[in-house]
């Protein structure tokens, strides 16, 4: 198979076998991940490949049973590493983006986290004088994503510019060159603030929006090797049992804070469903819970699986959760979101002292990718059981919120 060996700021391609057997069980042949300089999802510290998405790698591969070595991680220029993928079995490359043009040219596995698209300028005049898209000249990472947005966004393709490296990119624009950069944004922000002689003069001039990032495998991989990263990567989400952060939360937590959401629903809504919710209580807690736990709509929508009940005990024991029902039963007394928050503690507390209320914390979302800002409503009810619960539903917190 091939390995590429990192020497200093050169690649040394080197072709030689590796056998079966050097690989930890399950998987039968080593597997080599190639990426780009790309903070904070992929970057080298102190040679070291590191970052939100190594973390995810590594992380999920060590779950399985198998061990992924620093040099089995080879940070390059994207459009090196684009193309070696394509040309070698059991070669993956990340953090990339899904789309339909990229799609039977590799096995998928993720999502791993999102991050929006942005259109990156220094020319201060554009802020005033802000030209159509058809007329803004652009520069884009060759075979990057940002290619194929500009031409969605209707940037003419002879308009944009296409570089090896995001220094030649930030370059053009201060040359005038182009007037835009068409970059992911956190690592867009990391490297400019790392290589631009002015970082200040830059800023975002329009957003494309979130774009979930993957995994992609060479289509001649080994099937088992894509399951195992894709079933602990699924597992990772959901593993809040113990610490009430899942393993997926405290990696991203490390790299990139909680974000706002896209879609997000009315307070109203969540204040109607809690209170349907408690209505339904306060008649027959036994077969609520049953209908709550088993996903049962409005308990969850059907049509939206960010809105959803879950129920506290007095004693901030989980009773039921329609969109994670194995949680029930888990105590959750002083455990945290990633921030350190106890909002659960802060959610019981407050609903025995008055009744009602809201509480804002960080959590996942199950429709997008990330941590987000979220806000729940929760109100004290007593069940036909005569025992107290404190009835609960959240929304993910819009932009213009925060």
């Amino acid at each position: 198979m091939i390995r590429l060996i990192k020497t200093g700021t050169l690649f040394t391609l080197c072709i030689f076998l590796v056998s079966s057997l050097s690989m930890a069980a399950p998987v039968p042949e080593e597997m080599t991940f190639f990426t780009e300089e790309y903070p904070p999802f992929s970057y080298l510290e102190n040679g070291v490949p590191s970052g939100l998405s190594v973390d995810l790698l590594k992380t999920a591969y060590e779950r399985a049973g198998i061990t992924i070595k620093d040099e089995d991680i080879n940070l390059m220029a994207w459009s090196d590493a684009y193309g070696m993928v394509q040309e070698n079995n059991n070669t993956g490359i990340f953090s990339i983006v899904r789309t339909p043009e990229r799609e039977k040219l590799f096995r998928w596995a993720g999502p791993l986290m999102q991050c929006p698209l942005v259109f990156f300028a220094e020319n201060k005049s554009l802020k005033t004088e802000r030209p159509d898209n058809k007329d803004l000249r652009a520069v884009a990472i060759k075979d990057d994503i940002g290619f194929y947005k500009g031409l969605e966004a209707g940037i003419p393709e002879e308009k944009i510019f296409q570089v090896t490296t995001p220094a030649e990119a930030i370059q053009r624009l201060v040359d005038e060159t182009s007037d835009v950069w068409i970059y992911g944004q956190y690592p867009g922000e990391s490297i400019i603030q790392t290589i631009a002689e002015d970082p200040d003069s830059f800023f975002i001039l329009d957003n494309l929006g979130n774009f979930p990032y993957y995994i992609a495998f060479n289509l001649n991989s080994d099937p088992e090797i894509i399951e195992n990263f894709q079933a602990e990567l699924d597992a990772m989400k959901k593993d809040r049992k113990i610490d009430g952060i899942t393993t997926y939360e405290k990696i991203v937590g490390k790299y990139i804070g909680p974000g706002c959401t896209e879609k997000s629903h009315t307070m109203e809504q969540v204040t109607n469903l809690v209170n349907l919710t408690a209505d339904a209580m306060s008649r027959d807690a036994t077969g609520t819970i049953a209908d709550i736990q088993s996903g049962r709509h409005p308990y969850i929508d059907r049509n939206d699986p960010s809105l959803y009940v879950f129920i506290f005990s007095t004693g901030v024991d989980m009773i039921a959760n329609a969109a994670q029902p194995e949680l029930a039963g888990t105590n959750f007394s002083g455990k945290t979101d990633v921030s350190g928050k106890k909002f659960r503690d802060e959610i019981v507390t407050n609903a025995l002292k008055q009744g009602h209320g809201s509480v804002r914390y960080s959590y996942s979302n199950p429709l997008e990718t990330g941590i987000f800002y979220k806000e729940t409503y929760f109100t004290l009810v007593t069940g036909s059981d005569k025992r107290q619960y404190i009835v609960c539903a959240g929304r993910y917190l819009p932009c213009d919120e925060i």
